[in-house]
């Protein structure tokens, strides 16, 4: 039996353009589309007139575990069952879901809790997007890891590095992730303008990343560590925030992408909780970096840097299921088109996760992941943030259409 999607604007990434016409899916995969036919009476039909249907989202920096409705971040799950945090990434997942994301990374869970819900995921056990974990993320010795005491693996030098790399693989992870500087939600003795680890660190995740057939991602808020991430080799770099010009060349000329992430400013500043909550050295770090980060992103694009979309979901107001607002923020704040904010979304995670062939448009073939809006964010960019149709691998997760 044959699931049908009727009377829908089936979105083009590469042309940025609409064009009528019906989606058939079939075991999981998108059978036909356009002209079709007429479904048979075996075959179940899902009306979507005057929708406007995209391929499933891709959000590429994602942390399911660590909750988003307190602004405080020291520690979250101190005093709490395990079985918690699996519950909370497990309502994160479908909340992704549910809000147009089919596909996500996760770089960097809650002992590895994160995991536990993919196997669940993948099973069919528990809704939620299609998952790409890193396990714990790799990091210096750090005030920081008192916060996060789930999500940090400490390692000082390569062959430490090696050693964490080979565990995070050796329990599931599907990258590595790695700081390749300090951070803006951390402690007051951190800095994010300073690095953390050192070039011959990256390369030591690098390799072991390399090796098993997997990738590295790299947290980098400075310019230094932005420049030693794309030396050694990391696939991408989270936030990029403090690059300039010459760096950022560095990057396109190595292919290493941009997960930008530029929706953690106004994310937290519109939750009135989490703006309340948050420990001031932290809110006035958002509220100082934002103009910089929103201009870096725009230029690292004019440069030519590959781009694929990330929203730091679960830092401090920044809701899991409100992934979309990413998109809606690099156009407001970025000045991208819709057209390449969508293909950012789609495309560019699609790139960065080297799944072309299953990924990323709505063509015969795909995986059958479809969200669908009932409003044209290309006229009206914050339509985008309204999904009303979710389909992952042929199952529909949500229907509001009508």
């Amino acid at each position: 039996m044959a699931i049908w999607i009727r009377g829908g604007e089936l979105y083009d990434v590469a042309e940025g353009r609409y064009r009528a016409g019906d989606l058939r899916l079939e075991q999981g995969e998108i059978a036909a589309m356009g002209d079709i036919g007429k479904p048979s009476v075996d075959d179940s039909v899902i009306d979507v007139a005057g929708a406007f249907l995209f391929p499933g989202f891709i959000d590429c920096h994602v942390h399911l575990c660590l909750p988003t409705e307190d602004g405080n971040p020291n520690n979250p799950w101190a005093g709490k069952l395990p079985r918690e945090t699996t519950i909370y990434a497990a309502q994160s997942a479908e909340r992704t879901l549910m809000g147009g994301i089919t596909t996500a990374r996760d770089v960097g869970g809650w002992d590895y809790h994160e995991i536990a819900v993919r196997n669940l995921i993948n099973r069919g056990s528990l809704k939620g997007p299609r998952l790409f974990c890193a396990g714990k993320l790799l990091s210096v010795t750090t005030s920081t890891t008192a916060y996060c005491t789930g999500t940090y693996d400490e390692a000082n030098g390569p062959n430490a590095v090696h050693a964490m790399a080979r565990k995070q693989l050796a329990i599931g992870a599907y990258r590595i992730k790695v700081m390749a500087t300090r951070a803006l939600t951390s402690t007051e003795y951190e800095d994010a303008r300073a690095i953390q680890f050192q070039l011959e660190e990256l390369q030591a995740a690098v390799a072991i990343a390399e090796e098993n057939y997997k990738h590295c991602a790299a947290h980098a808020h400075a310019c230094d560590g932005i420049r030693n991430a794309a030396l050694a080799g990391c696939r991408s770099v989270e936030h990029g925030s403090f690059g300039d010009q010459d760096t950022y060349a560095l990057m396109a000329e190595k292919g290493t992408f941009l997960v930008p992430t530029v929706c953690i400013h106004s994310a937290l500043l519109a939750d009135n909780r989490a703006n309340a909550d948050i420990m001031p050295h932290i809110r006035e770090r958002y509220i100082a970096t934002e103009d910089i980060h929103l201009k870096n992103t725009k230029l690292a694009i004019e440069i030519g840097v590959p781009i694929a979309m990330g929203t730091d979901t679960g830092t401090p107001g920044n809701h899991h299921g409100d992934n979309m607002q990413e998109i809606e923020r690099i156009v407001t704040g970025a000045e991208l088109t819709p057209q390449r904010a969508i293909e950012v979304a789609t495309m560019g995670g699609v790139r960065l996760l080297r799944k072309e062939d299953v990924l990323g448009t709505l063509d015969v073939g795909k995986y059958a992941d479809v969200a669908g809006v009932a409003r044209d964010p290309l006229e009206d960019i914050h339509a985008i943030r309204d999904p009303r149709l979710v389909i992952k691998d042929g199952e529909t997760a949500r229907n509001d259409l009508h």
